[in-house]
């Protein structure tokens, strides 16, 4: 193992530890026997290490490279090495969207996209990089490096499989999207694109046939780099002209919440059974939200760590916990007083830990979607509200049995781990639990969403995110 404390300092400043190993893939290629070259190289790190050196430039490794074979009298190989660019110099590619190193592994990865192998587009990068270094050019054009991987796939795979790269190369384009200045810029992806276009409530094959036409339209026109205002005003237009203007503007406000200076809190309040948890799912995935939180799992952790006798309405079900207040521990008939006071009381509880989440995440800047029987907005009022954008909604399934059917769904679904007649023995205190929060959410203005048709519910979902996001500041198709 190479344990040099030497290390290779290019222009930019970068730096990597000198390896005998590159020495002697120059060397070799230059034309040396390998025993030679690996005494050569040998020899070269012990007079650098034994002068004190620290850093070198590829420029003074490859002089002291070519002055050493001189002296040992190999002459030629010294000849080819100077023409030819050396295994620690760099190669750039230069394009439309500026130089860029040439990168082997990435090369790798572009062949395996196009459809070979991974040992295959390995060993094809590889004498790609071995002609671009024996042609000696630091500063490769695009369409000079694209004419070298040509013939490196016809030499190492044949023609039928060079055809077969040219026709994937050309659906598979090469544009890339610039970002705001001073981000990287990054493939154009017809997958990413669609998820987007999804997030405004269309279904997946209309947005992936206007990713599909964005693509196609972006290869004809010979486009490489296309900058992120003008690809979201197209994929505007294109909304626009598939699914009218309503929707067009929503996907530009929900693209907006990607890059508000303020995180989304997302917060989805109801019982148990209306599809809270797909509500959610199906918002954090459209909004490219990835902080999901259940309140079921908070109270699982409250219930964890504080004993039942301290806190006993916390060790029970939601629409249990009016049996385990004090004041109705020796009344036995449920009533929607009592029902309400111990949904409350144990919703109270878990709303410590839901503030707590909610904090850390103001404070971090992390956009969440927080749902569960606790979610009670005007109960998660914390310090750092100010910080985020804040969206609540209520769920609701206005239809008791399209509520009673949901407990059947949901037993076959675990496996019977969550018995339908367990809900159903307590159906009409769940139903009083969301009489409650209707009546709340009408007091409060908080949006309801009815809960019978789940696409419909995302629909309305994404309404009220874009109607809220819209409240923060002006719509702006630049943005």
């Amino acid at each position: 193992m190479d344990t040099s404390p030497i290390e290779i300092k290019t222009k930019r400043g970068y730096r990597w530890p000198f390896s005998r190993g590159l020495v002697v893939e120059s060397l070799v290629r230059a034309g040396m026997r390998l025993e030679d070259a690996e005494a050569l190289a040998r020899g070269l790190e012990a007079q650098l290490i034994a002068e004190g050196r620290r850093t070198i430039t590829p420029d003074e490794l490859k002089g002291r490279l070519l002055e050493t074979l001189r002296e040992l009298g190999h002459a030629e190989v010294a000849r080819r090495l100077a023409r030819q660019l050396v295994s620690f110099e760099e190669i750039w590619i230069e394009g439309p969207e500026g130089a860029r190193p040439f990168s082997k592994g990435v090369l790798a990865r572009s062949l395996e996209e196009a459809g070979f192998e991974l040992p295959e587009a390995y060993r094809i990068a590889q004498a790609v990089e071995e002609r671009l270094r024996q042609a000696g050019k630091s500063r490769v054009p695009e369409d000079l490096l694209e004419t070298t991987i040509h013939a490196a796939i016809a030499d190492h795979a044949g023609e039928e499989a060079l055809w077969r790269y040219k026709d994937r190369r050309h659906l598979m384009g090469a544009v890339f999207v610039a970002e705001p200045e001073g981000e990287p810029r990054v493939p154009f992806s017809k997958g990413i694109l669609a998820q987007s276009v999804m997030s405004a409530g269309l279904s997946p094959e209309r947005a992936y046939r206007i990713a599909r036409e964005v693509e196609r339209e972006l290869l004809e026109e010979g486009r490489r780099v296309i900058s992120r205002p003008e690809l979201r005003e197209r994929v505007f237009e294109r909304i626009r002209e598939e699914a009218g203007e309503d929707l067009a503007r929503r996907y530009l406000l929900l693209r907006m919440a990607r890059r508000l200076e303020r995180p989304l809190h997302i917060l989805i309040g109801g019982v148990t059974g209306v599809g809270k948890s797909a509500l959610a799912s199906a918002l954090a995935w459209r909004l490219g939200i990835t902080r999901l939180v259940g309140s079921d799992a908070v109270r699982e952790i409250l219930r964890a760590t504080v004993p039942k006798e301290l806190v006993p309405s916390l060790h029970v079900s939601t629409f249990e916990a009016w049996r385990v207040l004090a004041f109705y521990e020796r009344r036995k008939t449920p009533t929607p007083k009592r029902v309400v006071r111990g949904f409350l009381d144990q919703a109270a509880r878990v709303a410590v830990g839901l503030r707590a989440i909610q904090e850390r995440s103001a404070r971090e800047a992390t956009s969440l979607v927080m749902e569960g029987v606790h979610v009670v907005p005007p109960q998660l009022a914390h310090a750092y509200k100010d910080a985020v954008i804040e969206v609540p909604m209520i769920v609701v399934l206005e239809d008791e049995e399209t509520h009673r059917s949901r407990f059947l769904y949901r037993e076959r679904e675990t496996g019977a781990k969550r018995p339908k007649e367990r809900y159903l023995k307590h159906f009409q205190e769940i139903r009083w639990i969301q009489e409650y929060l209707i009546e709340l959410a009408e007091a409060t203005g908080i949006p309801v969403i009815p809960g019978e048709d789940h696409d419909k519910a995302v629909e309305k979902g994404l309404e009220v995110i874009a109607e809220r996001i819209a409240g923060v500041g002006p719509l702006e198709v630049e943005t």
